[in-house]
């Protein structure tokens, strides 16, 4: 990170848990499904907003898929609407994974230099893993 950056430092932990319930009502308020839903979206904003880092894993189909009779090359998630200045999806599919880092150039300035500090990352962890034959 910048030092002139303007962004406060220290680390931070924000955890989002949101069950998602089917909500049937007899109240006589047509518009109660929409207050509970606003309110919710609300909840949501709000808990985004006062985060600085979002991750995402996804696993994905273990097996090559087609769309349509088009065999599918990748699977990719993003989020461009998020104000964070790191955001990390990663998505596996038929034993491959892609990763898709999104910074905020003004705090991030070099992400290509972070993109490659996670790869080596994530292969070594790897290589840790794997049983050496």
């Amino acid at each position: 990170m910048k030092s002139n950056s303007g962004a406060r430092w220290g680390n931070k932990f924000g955890m989002i848990l949101l069950p998602i319930y089917y909500h049937r009502s007899n109240s006589s308020d047509p518009l109660e499904y929409l207050k509970r839903a606003k309110f919710a979206s609300l909840l949501n904003y709000r808990i985004l907003c006062n985060t600085t880092f979002t991750i995402s894993n996804v696993v994905g189909p273990q097996e090559e898929i087609t769309i349509g009779g088009n065999p599918v090359t990748f699977l990719r998630a993003n989020n461009s609407a998020l104000p964070h200045a790191l955001v990390l999806n990663m998505v596996s599919y038929a034993g491959k994974a892609d990763m898709q880092v999104q910074v905020a150039k003004d705090i991030i300035p070099d992400p290509q230099f972070l993109a490659k500090c996670f790869e080596d990352a994530l292969l070594e962890m790897k290589e840790q893993v794997t049983p050496k034959i």
